[in-house]
């Protein structure tokens, strides 16, 4: 069981239009006891989670300072403890986020986007992560560790009561809305995923991605989203080499000219053996998430055991639209460092038009 209290004070007067949101990793949901995020504030009536690792979901907006500390207690179903803790957020850091912005480009039109969110990972064993984001972006500003604690019994409401029941974390993981019929068959096949994967995927490495189209053809977006929790949409062609997470997952839009009207295509990528992750995407109205087997696939084991860290690397994404099926657009897919190539085969895609 986890529960969750977040309390940020403000650090300075000037004031922003932002929301603050909780995550936690599909298979390892969470439910908010009590808790504040400076004007927001979290209960065990509205603090459930299990939106995947670095995912949002959208809340309204509140104009306030940003905010300084961090307190937070919160239950973990699969741990079936409670956790908490209390920890100064990186309130410069934050803000010169805010500041900034970051820019976004859109065919022909770039401009500065803005920070509005912050998002709060509650991870297994007490992890806590804390990201900055805006719509095409999301960047990790801290890492907290929580510690397991014990509520005292006078303090808890009768409302409160059933979070305190007897097999109440048990009973919760078999309910489809929160451990997902798929996730828990893949579960007892395969296990959970070890807690310590969480801390392992916020590793980074030098590379950037380079996507190849046929001659006439033009990108228009690409989003890659890394297992950190951190994604981007990079506005700069050609796209510059960075410390970037593993990627698990890539939607790249793009278009060419048919006559008078541009054609949109759009070509998505996961690394997964689940052929069926992208249907489920679509299906689920486009929340995509780390794949459940991430851990063991082959894109992590060939950056753990062959790619340097801080020597650039190419992540080489060809694409061909005379192929027949839309399963097979992505022709040639491989990683290339220092003279070496290599393959990526564990991969889902997905291809077609737009409109």
């Amino acid at each position: 069981m986890a529960v969750v209290i977040i309390t940020m004070t403000s650090y300075m007067k000037k004031e922003y239009e932002w929301s603050a949101h909780i995550c936690a990793p599909k298979e390892y949901p969470i439910e908010v006891y009590t808790g504040a995020a400076g004007g927001y504030f979290f209960s065990q009536m509205g603090g459930f989670s299990n939106s995947g690792w670095g995912c949002r979901i959208g809340d309204s907006d509140i104009k306030a300072p940003v905010p300084d500390r961090l307190d937070m207690t919160w239950l973990s179903y699969v741990d079936d403890k409670f956790y908490t803790g209390e920890w100064k957020l990186p309130v410069e850091k934050i803000q010169q986020l805010f500041d900034e912005g970051y820019y976004s480009k859109r065919g022909l039109e770039a401009k500065t986007e803005a920070y509005n969110i912050i998002n709060i990972g509650l991870g297994p064993k007490g992890m806590v992560v804390v990201w900055v984001a805006g719509t095409d972006r999301q960047v990790e500003v801290a890492r907290f560790q929580a510690s397991e604690t014990t509520l005292d019994p006078k303090l808890i409401t009768e409302e409160e009561k059933y979070m305190f029941r007897e097999g109440y974390s048990s009973h919760r993981l078999e309910n489809n809305h929160v451990i997902s019929q798929d996730l828990r068959e893949y579960i007892t096949k395969n296990g959970y995923p070890p807690s310590e994967v969480y801390e392992a995927y916020r590793e980074k490495y030098l590379w950037k991605p380079k996507v190849i189209l046929p001659e006439g053809c033009k990108i228009s977006r690409l989003y890659i989203k890394m297992c950190n929790g951190e994604f981007e949409d990079p506005f700069d062609r050609p796209i510059e080499q960075n410390y970037r997470a593993i990627p698990y997952g890539f939607q790249i839009f793009w278009s060419v000219m048919n006559g008078k009207k541009e054609q949109e295509y759009v070509s998505r990528i996961a690394f997964t053996r689940d052929k069926e992750y992208w249907a489920k995407y679509l299906e689920a109205g486009g929340n995509n998430e780390i794949p459940s087997d991430f851990n063991k696939n082959e894109i992590r084991k060939l950056f753990k055991e062959y790619i340097d860290k801080n020597k650039p690397a190419e992540m080489v994404i060809k694409i061909d639209p005379t192929k027949q099926t839309d399963n097979s657009w992505v022709t040639d897919f491989y990683i290339e460092q220092g003279g070496q190539k290599y393959n990526l085969s564990q991969v889902c895609q997905d291809s077609g038009k737009l409109n």
